[in-house]
């Protein structure tokens, strides 16, 4: 049965977009008759309570990187690359993966990729968001700064190497596209929600409707999430009828 090593910032159990979409791919995977585990990095350990290097999670195996992020940037993120090369390495030598995927961010495709060649197995690379854009739009970077440029080159040289890429939308490979990356070795996979996980969905509450002020019939839109500028809330609401 072909492995797939899933590397990764975080996991389940913390809830995010991040762990969700994980773990659809993982399940997926596992549908496809294949056996998959996850390993996380560092910064895992910074929000969630650890309980031993390896937990599991509705169903799914994580092993954790020991340790926290600590010293000065850049020696902080390196530290980071070579802790998480050392876990994979040392997960490797019992588990043994025919494959390791990787997800963003850069420091997590950096430490799979270093692993995965003295490994001599297949990389795979996605790319959910570029960090360094995303630091901006939350405002903890800034466009163009030494930081955002360091972060940059380390995606574009991660993404050149990898033997597989994916990004979540067309955006995204385009602007890798511009990088240098051929088109036709980019490839997308959407995000997408599993209607079939909530069940039937409850009839329209008009009495709830009417309270707000909503039409009879008219459409509604409900958005969850955050209201970061990268999010696209703003365009939503321009490409809303009057």
């Amino acid at each position: 049965m072909t492995r797939v090593l899933h590397v990764l910032d975080h996991s389940l159990p913390l809830h995010s977009g991040y762990t969700f979409r994980t773990r659809a791919i993982m399940k997926a995977q596992e549908g496809l008759g294949l056996e998959v585990r996850g390993i996380t990095g560092q910064r895992h350990n910074l929000e969630a309570a650890l309980n031993g290097m390896r937990e599991e999670a509705d169903g799914l195996t994580f092993h954790r990187t020991p340790g926290t992020p600590a010293g000065p940037p850049p020696l902080r993120e390196m530290g980071e690359i070579e802790a998480l090369a050392a876990a994979i390495h040392a997960l490797a030598a019992d588990w043994r993966p025919d494959i390791i995927h990787a997800h963003s961010p850069a420091l997590c495709g950096a430490a799979a990729s270093q692993a995965a060649r003295a490994l001599g197995i297949p990389f795979v690379y996605e790319i959910r968001a570029f960090w360094e854009d995303a630091a901006v739009g939350n405002l903890t970077g800034t466009e163009g700064s030494l930081k955002y440029r360091l972060t940059r080159a380390l995606e574009t040289r991660v993404a050149k190497g990898a033997d597989a890429l994916f990004t979540i939308c067309e955006g995204l490979r385009q602007d890798l596209v511009q990088r240098g990356i051929p088109a036709a070795s980019i490839h997308v996979m959407r995000n997408g929600v599993d209607l079939g996980l909530f069940g039937d969905p409850p009839p329209r509450d008009d009495r709830l409707g009417a309270d707000l002020g909503i039409a009879p019939g008219a459409p509604v839109i409900g958005y969850i999430g955050s209201f970061y500028a990268y999010e696209g809330v703003d365009d939503l609401i321009a490409a809303m009828p009057c």
